[in-house]
């Protein structure tokens, strides 16, 4: 039998169990899927979700703080491979909300994200009763995806790592705003230092094509080199150590004195695949990154690269997401990149 509460204005709210029943699943399945279980069939995970949004089901999470009435639980969204930006965006959001006295609750797109993939996580974080969600992507296709929500959201939506005009095409999102450091101002930094050094004949191995941050860097850096009227020369890379050195491979060094990788992972490829062609950097050839991950002051030779404060981005996005919840209305928020010089250039 089903059993239906009422709500204060005497409408009835649904339950567990008419989730269940409309989904054709037991309600121990249904809260298996609103907690996140990993081990629920994906077509199960489907009905449950489904019938969450039709019904509109919404159960007191249990985890609930009262503070003036508001959940002090936020969700937390994340796309793609554990890369170094990304993740460690995640856990300064996490950490500086731990620390803020909110839970947060984690929810995972594949690496290869389907168009509903983002809507059923949002679905299963919203019956959880979040007073915010957080997506922490620069995958085009998560942020495409943005625009074709098939579930509406009711709470603020911080975007991570992305710009605005991306995140403002998501007509289901009434309440959302981006936080990003700015790609473009990193990228001018970069090659104005190389520019400041001679430097001319100037590689960039760029990211992937569907990462927004890669799409950033690279026009800059295309930008830049038509303003100083050089012929531009860009090689595909993917993020990992392994396509930067197999694109150092491809070049012809004599034609090239400086490299600006789009990660510093790309860029300790390219720095084996110097040593391992007997090439000294910066003597022969000039080499950048782009990160500047916690390894970088120990490449051979430690790495010129471009900072980002991902920890600090972190806790913008929380500040954001707080500043949402009490209504006040922000657009975009650009984090200021640093130039770190070392040895490499």
């Amino acid at each position: 039998m089903t059993t239906t509460a009422a709500n204060s204005k005497g409408r009835k709210a649904p339950t567990i169990f008419d989730v269940a029943e409309r989904a054709g699943v037991s309600h121990q399945t249904v809260s298996r899927v609103i907690n996140g279980d990993p081990t629920v069939r994906d077509h199960f995970r489907s009905r449950v979700t489904t019938a969450v949004t039709e019904l509109g089901y919404r159960p007191r999470a249990a985890a609930r703080a009262l503070a003036g009435g508001r959940s002090r639980a936020l969700g937390l969204v994340t796309a793609g491979d554990a890369l170094y930006g990304p993740s460690s965006t995640a856990i300064g959001f996490e950490r500086a909300a731990r620390r803020a006295g909110y839970h947060v609750l984690l929810s995972t797109l594949p690496d290869d994200p389907r168009a509903n993939d983002l809507s059923n996580a949002l679905t299963t974080l919203l019956a959880q009763d979040v007073a915010a969600v957080v997506l922490v992507a620069a995958d085009n296709r998560v942020l495409d995806s943005l625009a074709s929500l098939t579930v509406p959201v009711s709470v603020p939506v911080v975007v991570s790592n992305a710009v605005q005009r991306d995140a403002r095409r998501a007509e289901r999102l009434p309440t959302v705003a981006a936080v990003a450091i700015d790609q473009a101002a990193g990228t001018r930094m970069a090659m104005q230092h190389l520019f400041d050094r001679g430097h001319r004949r100037i590689v960039h191995i760029t990211g992937p094509s569907v990462s927004q941050e890669a799409e950033v860097r690279r026009a800059t850096y295309l930008d830049v080199m038509a303003a100083a009227g050089v012929e531009p020369l860009v090689l595909d890379g993917d993020w990992t150590p392994g396509s930067g050195f197999a694109a150092a491979r491809s070049l012809d060094t004599a034609a090239v004195d400086a490299v600006f990788c789009g990660n510093d992972q790309m860029a300790l490829g390219v720095l084996h695949a110097f040593a391992d062609d007997g090439l000294r950097v910066p003597d022969d050839i000039a080499v950048l990154g782009f990160d500047d991950i916690p390894e970088a002051a120990h490449f051979t030779p430690p790495l010129t690269t471009v900072r980002q404060d991902f920890k600090a981005m972190g806790e913008q996005v929380l500040a954001t997401a707080r500043s949402l919840v009490e209504g006040e209305p922000l657009d975009e928020i650009l984090l200021q990149p640093e130039l770190v010089v070392r040895r490499s250039a």
